[in-house]
């Protein structure tokens, strides 16, 4: 793929003396993969119609980021139809200097290993006799996709006793046994998480820890959730499309000195406090945009409502921020009408006749709902 882009008729002398020439291309639509590691250093725009975070953002943005012959800094651009200036000028300002961090605890892993293995849900025999099948079905395709794929069945049928121990806590009527069946989840998902990352710096020695995390990987797609909160648009036609300008951005970054990455740490979410954070720093941006004073007390009400409803939290968990908002913003729409009462200022501004100011502060409170559910459930990014 780079070397097919890499090519232009401008540099190709034979082309340009009456020669035939290759195929040119200039447009590169990306869905996943090429948002790393793409390395094309003739790539001058980017056009993004995704909501991009942390270091997601930078990683894709960077793409831009490479030198060439006859290309400058005025060369670039950035038409960005969903982020704003601010949340992409955030995601860059750790790594804009200097970053460092605290070394990470080898022991982190133990501990992780401790509250998955304490759950009634996972056996030392369903993971030995994982491990082996596994390791078995390796030696049977030798490399051959195909007969891999076949061997996978036989793999899952081997995961079926945790996941039938899981989904009874998960469908019983106690609600105890509902949040032990969703901690379980979350606590499997972050020593996969983890193990990933500290096994690539850390020489573990320790069978077990491999064994877990070979076998948790395969459970982790295999746990079934609540109440699907997706919501299919496949069949909805697109009838009307608005483009409007909303301004040209200059976020540079000026030297501030050096900044502390967070490394790993004890526990499987963030604190509360930093939950607090996250909405009152986007009530500030929505105030300073606005000239409005409002707090976040004015808005946590409704805000708390929504994302406890179990359709917006199942809806968070399937769908990316802007698909979330399908479900989110009806909803925070009623818990709205039910609190106007005790925010009248708001009120009157939300269901008034300022599209502008209803649409920005659903999209406030959807954002940070959907980071805060995610996080909640251990889907956030290392």
């Amino acid at each position: 793929m780079p070397k097919a882009f890499g090519y232009t008729r401008a540099d190709d002398k034979a082309a340009k003396a009456g020669g035939k020439g290759q195929q040119e291309y200039r447009i590169l639509v990306v869905a996943e993969k090429y948002q790393t590691g793409f390395d094309q250093p003739l790539l001058t725009t980017m056009y993004v119609n995704k909501t991009l975070t942390g270091i997601a953002a930078v990683q894709t943005l960077s793409r831009l980021n490479r030198t060439a012959e006859r290309k400058s800094q005025a060369d670039l651009a950035v038409l960005d139809f969903v982020n704003d200036a601010e949340d992409i000028q955030d995601a860059f300002r750790p790594y804009f200097e200097e970053a460092h961090t605290l070394p990470t605890d080898p022991n982190l892993l133990y501990t992780a290993q401790s509250r998955v293995m304490s759950a009634p849900i996972i056996s030392e025999q369903d993971m030995d006799e994982f491990v082996a099948a596994y390791f078995e079905a390796q030696e049977k395709a030798g490399g051959s996709q195909s007969k891999w794929e076949k061997l996978h069945a036989e793999l899952y049928r081997l995961l079926s006793p945790a996941v039938t121990r899981f989904t009874a806590l998960l469908e019983s009527e106690e609600g105890d046994d509902v949040e032990a069946a969703e901690e379980f989840r979350a606590n499997l998902n972050d020593y996969v998480r983890k193990y990933g990352f500290l096994a690539q710096i850390v020489p573990y020695r320790d069978a077990e820890l491999e064994r877990l995390y070979l076998y948790g990987r395969y459970l982790l797609n295999r746990l079934p959730r609540l109440a699907d909160g997706g919501v299919d648009i496949g069949e909805v036609d697109l009838s009307h499309l608005r483009v409007e300008k909303t301004g040209e951005h200059d976020v540079s970054l000026n030297p501030e000195g050096a900044a502390e990455l967070k490394g790993f740490g004890d526990g499987i979410g963030g604190a509360k406090d930093a939950e607090k954070s996250l909405l009152s720093e986007l009530i500030e941006k929505f105030n300073a945009r606005f000239g409005t004073e409002f707090t976040e007390e004015d808005v946590l009400p409704a805000f708390n409502a929504t994302k406890k409803d179990p359709k917006v939290r199942a809806a968070a968990l399937v769908n990316d921020e802007e698909n979330f908002g399908i479900v989110f913003d009806k909803k925070f729409e009623e818990n709205m009408m039910d609190h106007v009462s005790t925010i009248d200022t708001l009120g009157k501004r939300y269901f008034g006749t300022d599209r502008d100011f209803k649409s920005n502060l659903d999209r406030s409170a959807r954002r940070a709902a959907w980071r805060m559910i995610r996080r909640e459930e251990g889907l956030d990014d290392i």
